[in-house]
């Protein structure tokens, strides 16, 4: 162990306060202060713990001014022995909670697991179901411009011949940004419920 100890400085070097004699001439160097310092008391401290996460426990024993732990051997080691029983069964009984803890973990993250699979697979049925509605929609508008498309190419046998060519380029153009008229295309582009997320439960399925 370690103590705290008041030195001085005196002549290049720290002594003790309690060692410290002044000078007596004039021709010394006075240059000198005093500062506390741990130095090693030259007693000893026995300290004793549980090396097991779990379980908490030390104790201490140490040289006192009167007495040395060698006076105290017999009674360290019984209390050791004692000690080390009580350790083996709190860690005994800090497993038995820690494994409970571990399997309510394991339900509850399995519950959550199940009920994450359940939600994603419903949504997945819903977002199907809206891409579904929105590919008819698109269609049905697809199927009005194509139907006034045609209209516009049956008048155009009508016009002039200085008047056709520019009115059916138009008309090619006009096809060309709509893109695909293929109601297959549409349909290719739908993702069924199953290829927008797999269940990976039973119960997560459709229709659940």
């Amino acid at each position: 162990m370690s103590e705290e100890v008041l030195l001085r400085y005196v002549g290049g070097r720290y002594v003790r306060e309690s060692d410290h004699v002044p000078p007596t001439s004039y021709r010394e160097d006075r240059t000198t202060w005093s500062t506390p310092h741990d130095l090693p008391s030259g007693r000893l401290r026995l300290v004793a713990y549980s090396p097991y996460y779990p379980v908490n426990w030390s104790t201490t024993w140490q040289d006192t001014k009167d007495a040395t732990l060698r006076s105290d051997l017999k009674q360290i080691v019984k209390s050791l022995e004692v000690a080390a029983n009580e350790i083996a069964t709190r860690l005994e009984e800090a497993n038995r909670k820690a494994e409970i803890t571990r399997i309510e973990q394991l339900a509850t993250e399995k519950r959550h697991n199940r009920a994450e699979d359940k939600r994603r697979a419903q949504q997945s049925i819903k977002d199907s179901q809206e891409h579904l509605g929105q590919i008819i929609q698109q269609w049905s508008n697809v199927m009005n411009v194509e139907r006034f498309l045609s209209g516009v190419e049956q008048r155009v046998a009508d016009l002039p011949e200085t008047e056709k060519n520019a009115v059916l380029e138009r008309l090619n153009l006009a096809r060309e940004f709509m893109g695909s008229q293929d109601p297959l295309d549409f349909l290719r582009s739908w993702k069924t419920p199953q290829e927008r997320y797999q269940p990976a439960t039973v119960g997560a399925c459709l229709g659940c």
